[in-house]
């Protein structure tokens, strides 16, 4: 049997959480079943754009270098007529809008949709509302996102499956050693060393509300370090702030870095976002045994058990956030429970071969339903 063509189409592949998922999806996904091909709307160069390509799977970018060029509209509809795909898989909101449209233009047999945030506004909820319908199935990464779907956009409950996000925790086994990795960045055995990873977007990340909470923590543990990892819009932003607050020798901006890479010198990880479907990073962070402080929004609570594997804060309350990072750094105790408990946590509940079973099974419940497969 030919393996069915099946065209994942994204806004964009440098970086973020929904890139890394069908990132993630793609390695291990059946290429015997499934014949996957990409293409996104822009930066198809980006860091995970050329990890896909890496994978001998055909990254196509439509090059829409601003909101003004139709132009990536009209190769869009023609990518899909000459490949043809059995499915099309749209991932975020700006792929998934104009996907489902010029899918169901070009007589693709089955549009499936991906949803991660569920923090749109009005326009996006009303254009999601009205194409919703051309999808056969949406997926929504944590129950969470699926309500907000259902409550706040209108989506029917029949249309939406939660499939969360996963970690192949082989990836985590032989982490390089902490003293090393500290050692090479310049940091002491000596120095509480908390790390964040995030895109650098204070409106969904809050980062300039940990850097708040950062000015009580050094305070309380002077021989603290914050690394920040990541970049995006808001980077400049930041550390001008860091510099106002007088706290620019404890915090460094890393940039771009393999967060697996980073996890061995962390004590703790802080993840301070205003918004979140389900944050890949919080997983990673657990299946390496890095105790968590995370704000209680969106998937995230779904992942962090308060109290058991981690500390959830309100979003945008740096005094919360403060005393959380100053908690368990005081608390070597709970520091290691949480450790045991978190890695256990993951493989419990959030490893990646579920993930892609999940995907790989309501693929072929719709080629069935459709006609195209057999139930055998």
């Amino acid at each position: 049997m030919m393996p069915i063509n099946v065209l994942h189409l994204i806004t964009e592949l440098s970086t973020g959480g929904a890139q890394m998922a069908l990132l993630k999806l793609l390695r291990h996904m059946n290429r015997e079943r499934f014949s996957p091909s990409v293409a996104c709307f822009f930066n198809g160069n980006g860091r995970i754009g050329s990890a896909i390509a890496e994978l001998g799977i055909s990254v196509t970018d439509l090059g829409m270098s601003n909101k003004a060029r139709f132009d990536a509209l009209a190769r869009l509809q023609n990518l899909i007529r000459s490949q043809q795909p059995t499915i099309l898989h749209t991932w975020m909101f700006h792929a998934n809008v104009p996907g489902r449209i010029i899918g169901r233009m070009c007589g693709v047999p089955i549009i499936i949709g991906s949803e991660r945030l569920g923090m749109e506004g009005s326009i996006r909820r009303w254009a999601d509302r009205l194409t919703a319908p051309m999808s056969d199935r949406i997926t929504a990464v944590s129950r969470h996102s699926a309500r907000f779907l259902i409550d706040e956009v209108g989506i029917s409950s029949t249309r939406i499956v939660v499939i969360p996000n996963g970690i192949d925790l082989t990836d985590f086994d032989n982490l390089p050693d902490g003293a090393g990795v500290r050692d090479s960045m310049g940091l002491t055995d000596d120095e509480s060393v908390v790390l964040s990873i995030c895109r650098l977007d204070n409106r969904q990340k809050g980062l300039n509300f940990l850097l708040d909470a950062w000015k009580t923590v050094v305070q309380r543990n002077p021989d603290s370090r914050l690394l920040i990892a990541g970049d995006g819009p808001d980077r400049s932003v930041l550390e001008r702030q860091s510099s106002g607050c007088g706290i620019a020798d404890s915090v460094v901006f890393l940039g771009e870095k393999v967060a697996s890479e980073l996890f061995p010198a962390a004590d703790l990880f802080v993840l301070p976002s205003l918004h979140e479907g389900m944050p890949n990073v919080v997983l990673e962070a657990m299946a390496a045994a890095v105790p968590v402080v995370a704000t209680a929004v969106g998937g995230t609570p779904e992942v962090v058990d308060d109290g058991e594997t981690g500390i959830l804060v309100p979003p945008g309350d740096p005094d919360a956030l403060a005393r959380a990072i100053l908690r368990l750094l005081n608390d070597p105790e709970m520091t290691m429970r949480f450790r045991n408990a978190s890695r256990n946590r993951i493989e419990s509940n959030f490893q990646l071969s579920e993930t892609v079973r999940r995907t790989e099974a309501l693929y072929q419940e719709i080629l069935v339903e459709k006609g195209i497969a057999s139930t055998g």
